[in-house]
C-alpha cells in the first residue's frame, strides 16, 4: 500500500472516530512524542500508547474536533487537528499537527506540534 493510501485511510479512520481502525496502522514498537516534560511526552510501544489514549479519554471531555489533511512527503504525512475540550474543569480550544512516520506499511512514530495560541 502506498504512503498516500495509508495516510488517507488512517486520516479517514481518525475522522470517523474509529479507534480500532487507526490503531491497526500502529507498529508494535510505535513511539509517540509530545512537547513538554510530562509522563506522556514520550511513549514507546503499542501498549503504552493505548494507555496514553485511555488516560486522555478518561480526563478529557471532547466537545468537537476538526481534522485536515493528510499532507504527504516521502515516508511521512501530517494531519492538522482542532479540538474544543474540557480538561480539569477548564474549556479550551487546541490546535496541533501530527506528523506520522511510516515504515513497512505501519506508523512507527507520531510526533505532535502545538499551536502557539496567537
Amino acid at each position: 500500500m502506498s504512503i498516500e493510501q495509508i495516510a488517507k485511510d488512517f486520516t479517514q479512520k481518525v475522522m470517523d472516530d474509529d479507534a480500532e481502525g487507526y490503531q491497526a496502522f500502529w507498529s508494535e514498537d510505535i513511539v509517540s512524542l509530545e512537547p513538554g516534560d510530562g509522563p506522556m511526552t514520550r511513549v514507546e510501544g503499542r501498549d503504552q500508547l493505548l494507555q496514553k489514549h485511555a488516560w486522555w479519554f478518561e480526563n478529557t471531555e471532547v466537545h468537537s474536533t476538526t481534522t485536515e489533511g493528510p499532507y504527504v512527503f516521502g515516508n511521512q504525512f501530517a494531519v492538522r487537528y482542532g479540538m474544543d475540550v474540557t480538561m480539569e474543569g477548564e474549556r479550551s480550544q487546541m490546535e496541533e499537527v501530527g506528523v506520522y512516520t511510516v515504515e513497512d506499511g505501519k506508523v512507527v512514530e507520531e510526533r505532535f506540534f502545538y499551536g502557539t495560541g496567537e
